[in-house]
């Protein structure tokens, strides 16, 4: 777990092989340019020791959280269930899902979608079984994420998301990374609305 979780914290497109070895290629083009440096320092000083630079980075993320990444999302949920603030995990930890895979849909690299189940498997157990234990407070949440995601536009590159795909590994960078951004509001709304519809699937099904 703690090597899929490097693959989002290096500044190099990282292959993970079946086998267990790993492969680094360094970024070119268009991959290049993705803007990821401040995201992955984010993730280190959330999983760091230095509680100062900590507390004021999460204090940051909470206050400006349209500026980060969902992998930061996900890294400040679990920092913020290890100290015991539960509700807020969760709600930052559906608020990365949501955005992961939205970018994941906008990404034109399908196999970069991988990533979003990686970090979901790395940061969900323990907050979706605290989640899941409560079902009236879930439901509450959901509502709470769905409308703040609806209601909030991102300002990170939406491109992080490509450094885990095949591409970055046999593309010569020239390739777009994304489908036009015309269509981002139509596969935003999508996107939202297809979670929020799947969750209210689910609630049925525990009604019968």
């Amino acid at each position: 777990m703690k090597k899929a979780f490097i693959l989002f914290i290096v500044l190099f497109a990282t292959l993970t092989s079946t086998y267990g070895q790993t492969k680094k290629v360094k970024p070119k083009g268009a991959y290049k340019e993705i803007e990821v440096a401040k995201h992955n320092h984010a993730i280190e000083v959330l999983h760091g020791r230095e509680s100062k630079a900590k507390k004021e980075l999460m204090a940051n993320i909470v206050m400006h959280p349209n500026n980060y990444n969902p992998p930061v999302l996900y890294a400040l949920s679990k920092e913020l269930f290890m100290q015991d603030k539960k509700e807020e995990a969760a709600f930052w930890f559906y608020v990365a899902q949501l955005r992961a895979r939205y970018d994941a849909n906008i990404c034109a690299d399908r196999s970069a979608a991988q990533g979003v189940a990686i970090l979901n498997n790395t940061y969900g157990p323990d907050i979706n079984q605290f989640a899941f234990s409560d079902i009236a407070f879930l439901e509450t949440t959901v509502e709470k994420v769905v409308a703040f995601v609806r209601e909030n536009e991102e300002n990170y590159d939406h491109r992080w998301l490509n450094l885990h795909g095949m591409g970055a590994f046999i593309n010569d960078g020239d390739a777009e990374l994304s489908k036009p951004k015309e269509m981002w509001p139509e596969i935003k709304a999508k996107t939202i609305n297809d979670y929020h519809e799947g969750f209210k699937k689910y609630m049925q099904s525990l009604q019968k």
